[in-house]
């Protein structure tokens, strides 16, 4: 008898194995995972992975849909199964934003890597070797772009910017004692321009930084907090760890956080408001749903953590500790570290350490979850909410259809959405891979 051609091989353990997880999610949930033992494990393809990769370079060679489309389908993508692959290959996906053409900004390497931008369209890909980060506004109408030592937002495909800042130098409002320890860290980790077009939250090693018409103004750390720092017998240079920022969809309210400390709110003028402590040991990530009536604010220890929802009017009447109760706050996410989300209708999508995402809602519903592959590192939406990029320290880029109702037979999870394509963006390969 012959044997079976290796993509039948591939294809029939990849769809077993995706059988076997989403049966053993649906039991998992049934029982609120009490007594579950660890599911199956990937099948071992790595014999088949050569021609795997023989056969996605030559489908991507005449960059033909049909011909990525047709190789998708005869190997349908386990990211288990290509775990041989990554220890030369892998990388962060620093950054995602959409364009209103339907292209997509990556920024290749996680922020404290070497890395590049591009923009992808269909199955083109072209370098940007002139900007080193970027960002879209909350509306995702407007990107932020740091070139050349300033910033430059643009709204779509307008040649002309709404406006150009300055960047921070990093020595804003610092103590002498403490300007003069200053180092040289410039790079950027986030870029959040608001829907005005007239302002942008910089988000760096060395503080969180609101970037205006005025000028530069300091969010983090506070006056207080340098102030004692400077104080200190043998102060230290600043350098915040975990450092994040969001912006609301109104610009009233700028949400920043580090590891220290707890969560803090600004009004979109950078005047303090409140601090709120987070339900988890080290304040991670901060975003706002899509309306602008809850910030989600998530805190981990180790490769977990929570993610609570706090109701934006109250502000004005809220400042509590760590684990705090509070009538306005809600924990809608009890176990995962947040490296990125992105708002969609009805929701907010979380990212988390382990490859999942979970959109969940204000109250805490979970509207659906699927698995990805590595560490979520990065996450955009579409400013139709039509689509959703997800990129992961595996170097992928995956595309997301949130209008679709039925996944592929490769996906797991719950409710999960269509994935159209992943992009290989792999540091051996001569160009990023689409399959």
């Amino acid at each position: 008898m012959t044997a079976p051609s290796p993509h039948l091989r591939w294809q029939a353990a990849v769809h077993a194995h995706a059988r076997h997880l989403n049966d053993y999610i649906a039991r998992g949930d049934a029982c609120d995972w009490q007594g579950m033992d660890d599911p199956d494990d990937a099948p071992d393809l790595s014999a088949l992975l050569p021609t795997l990769m023989e056969q996605l370079r030559a489908a991507n060679a005449g960059r033909d849909a049909d011909a990525v489309a047709r190789f998708r389908a005869q190997w349908p993508p386990l990211h288990e199964a290509l775990l041989p692959l990554l220890e030369d290959n892998s990388q962060g996906i620093g950054a995602l934003a959409w364009l209103p053409d339907g292209g997509l900004l990556v920024r290749t390497g996680a922020w404290y890597e070497p890395g590049r931008v591009l923009v992808v369209r269909g199955l083109e890909s072209q370098a940007l070797p002139s900007v080193d980060m970027f960002g879209a506004s909350p509306d995702r109408r407007l990107v932020a772009l740091a070139i050349g030592g300033h910033l430059e937002i643009r709204r779509g495909d307008e040649p002309a910017p709404v406006a150009r800042l300055p960047l921070p130098r990093g020595d804003e409002a610092l103590p002498a004692v403490l300007a003069a320890l200053a180092e040289d860290d410039a790079a950027i980790q986030q870029l959040i321009p608001f829907n005005d077009g007239h302002r942008a939250v910089v988000v760096r090693g060395d503080g969180v930084f609101l970037c205006g018409p005025a000028g530069i103004q300091r969010l983090l750390p506070t006056a207080a907090e340098l102030q004692e720092q400077a104080a200190q017998e043998d102060p230290y240079p600043v350098r915040l760890d975990m450092v994040h920022a969001a912006v609301s969809p109104d610009g009233d309210w700028i949400a920043c956080g580090q590891q220290d400390g707890r969560h803090r709110i600004f009004d979109g003028h950078g005047q303090p408001v409140c601090g709120i402590g987070p339900h988890g040991e080290y304040p991670h990530h901060a975003a706002f749903f899509a309306d602008g009536r809850h910030v989600a604010l998530n805190a981990c220890h180790f490769y977990n953590g929570a993610t609570i929802a706090v109701d934006t009017a109250a502000f004005d009447r809220i400042d509590t500790d760590f684990y705090e109760e509070h009538p306005a706050v809600r924990v809608v996410d009890p176990g995962g570290r947040i490296y990125a989300s992105a708002p969609v209708a009805g929701g907010l999508v979380l990212g988390d350490a382990y490859g999942y995402l979970r959109a969940v809602d204000a109250g805490g519903t979970l509207l659906w979850k699927q698995h990805v592959g590595s560490t979520i590192s990065a996450m955009a939406a579409s400013a139709d909410g039509r689509m959703l990029a997800v990129g992961s320290h595996s170097g992928t880029v995956h595309l997301i259809d949130l209008a679709s109702t039925t996944a592929n037979p490769e996906q797991v999870g719950v409710r999960a959405h269509r994935e159209l394509r992943r992009w290989l963006f792999w540091k051996q390969e001569a160009a990023p891979l689409a399959w």
